[in-house]
């Protein structure tokens, strides 16, 4: 296993802030929510399986984007997010079955 970089998480905050800024996203709200989206991407990753684990970051976006699409009755962002990072996080029964596979 590699060895971590204690630099790493700097460099992945500098890199969020960065990009949040290009894509027009609110900084403060991404970096609320970069310690919900690490720790569903670690167990995915460790869970399930790790090509999984950006997916499954995406598909939280992608959810997130949809129930706050501005239609009535719309989830804020946050709420949004949070709500998918609850209903993908619930998915035990994958876990469990990548878990009875290994």
């Amino acid at each position: 296993m590699a060895e971590k970089n204690p630099g790493d998480l700097e460099i992945a905050r500098d890199f969020l802030r960065r990009a949040s800024a290009q894509l027009d996203l609110d900084p403060a709200l991404i970096s609320e929510l970069t310690p919900h989206l690490l720790g569903l991407t670690k167990r995915v990753a460790h869970g399930v399986v790790r090509p999984a684990a950006p997916l499954a970051a995406f598909l939280v976006g992608y959810a997130a984007a949809q129930a706050g699409s501005g239609q009535a009755g719309a989830l804020s962002t946050p709420d949004a997010i949070a709500q998918a990072l609850v209903a993908i996080a619930g998915i035990d029964d994958v876990v469990e079955q990548a878990d009875g596979q290994a």
